[in-house]
């Protein structure tokens, strides 16, 4: 299936218009099968490999989730508590499980900006700034050694965010991001034009930067509860992100808590994507009773412009019909 996987990317890639794309798939946590496709810089002809960089958007969601875990596991902190106490300005008195869940106005509705006010709520219960906690929670106790917490930290505007690591780190991340991708505009033919990055910071909804190797890693230690050791979270908390989440009465949403969970075929799907408009696009999705997972980064937006998903069905991706197709 890896084979007949490969022989289908490539050409569905292209015909999207993704100048650059890299993939992975992890089995029984080890990676059985990796690719990178067309260029992470098309006019130096750099190739994408699976150690480019790119930013991963809504991914990041998925990370905040499991650092709020960490403080539940630590008795640090109630997911039933009202994220007013921490943003006394959000605009619905909802608790912050309804917030992971992109349910904080008493139904399912995708909303980033609602989402990046889980933001003071990690650093009140790390006791550490957003982006210290992630690299330390997450990047340094899982070896995520090519991740970079926010693309600001190479920006010239970035000193401040540099400034919260030592010299060491900062000098790590930075020799990291030379081999971040640059980011396409895609028109109507399919042709790729350089456009720019947006001049963001990193909060709880978005902005981190990784590679499909470390994406691989993050997920494999999740799916390895058997290794206490490493795994960052307890199963009974990672078991709340993965089932959907539903108001008292009412139907099951898309969401967990971090998370999209829906079902393909009798298999529950878990799932994560990240959107960044003529510059990037990022795709996870999980079967955690086959253990197995597709990990795709690409430099433009075709891995999530035009399929809405966040509507919340990773279906309507031919990516992701493949990849059902073969493996399920």
């Amino acid at each position: 299936p890896y084979q007949i996987f490969e022989r289908y990317l490539e050409p569905l890639a292209q015909q999207i218009g993704m100048p650059g794309l890299s993939a992975v798939i992890v089995r029984n946590d080890r990676i059985e099968w990796e690719k990178g496709y067309g260029y992470a810089d098309v006019e130096n002809k750099v190739r994408a490999t699976p150690t480019t960089l790119y930013p991963i958007g809504g991914v990041t969601q998925a990370m905040t989730a499991v650092l709020l875990g960490v403080c539940t596991d630590r008795l640090l902190l109630e997911v039933d508590t009202g994220i007013r106490r921490w943003v006394p300005t959000f605009p619905e008195d909802a608790k912050i499980r309804h917030v992971l869940a992109h349910a904080s106005e008493g139904r399912y509705n995708y909303d980033p900006a609602r989402y990046a006010a889980l933001t003071p709520v990690v650093e009140d219960c790390t006791k550490k700034p957003f982006r210290v906690a992630l690299a330390d929670e997450i990047l340094q106790r899982l070896a995520m050694t090519s991740s970079v917490p926010g693309l600001d930290l190479g920006q010239p505007g970035g000193q401040a965010a540099r400034n919260l690591f030592d010299a060491a780190r900062q000098s790590h991340y930075l020799s990291q991001l030379t081999r971040l991708a640059k980011p396409y505009r895609i028109d109507r033919n399919g042709n790729a034009t350089l456009s720019e990055y947006p001049q963001y910071g990193l909060d709880a909804s978005s902005g981190m930067v990784s590679t499909v190797r470390d994406l691989a890693t993050f997920e494999s230690e999740l799916d390895d509860q058997e290794n206490e050791d490493n795994v960052p979270i307890g199963f009974s908390t990672l078991n709340k992100m993965w089932t959907p989440f539903a108001f008292e009465g009412g139907p099951p949403m898309p969401t967990g808590q971090g998370w999209f969970v829906q079902n393909a075929s009798g298999v529950r799907l878990v799932w994560t994507f990240g959107h960044i408009a003529d510059a990037a696009s990022a795709l996870i999705v999980k079967m955690p009773s086959k253990r197995l997972t597709l990990v795709l980064l690409a430099n433009s937006g075709g891995l999530a412009n035009t399929y809405q998903l966040e509507k919340g069905d990773v279906t309507t991706s031919p990516f992701v019909k493949i990849f059902l197709r073969l493996f399920i």
